[in-house]
């Protein structure tokens, strides 16, 4: 335990301990290195991020565009895209689309 680095610092130390209490069957605390190795959060690039909100941005307009800014129904752009038109509606918001250009 003194070798590792505690990226997780106080919390991910108690964590390891709760841990280690709840699963010993006797009287000597064990700490079972598997319960010391600490996954490396992806971490995404922003031009990655943009290039696939500009990616997402495109896809839907290109869908508005087919069904004229239409985004509810079975012949509404949530429909083409196989997704709830709620989450859509959301998505339009996020990336600054202006549904109603499309009409």
């Amino acid at each position: 335990m003194q070798q590792y680095s505690w990226p997780g610092n106080v919390r991910e130390l108690q964590n390891v301990i709760e841990r280690c209490v709840i699963l010993t069957m006797d009287d000597v605390l064990r700490v079972d290195s598997t319960m010391l190795v600490h996954e490396t959060p992806l971490v995404t690039s922003a031009p990655a991020a943009r290039t696939a909100d500009s990616d997402r941005k495109a896809q839907i307009e290109g869908v508005l565009r087919q069904t004229r800014g239409k985004v509810y129904g079975p012949n509404g752009a949530a429909a083409r895209l196989h997704i709830a038109a709620t989450t859509l509606d959301s998505q339009i918001l996020a990336l600054g689309i202006r549904k109603y250009q499309f009409k």
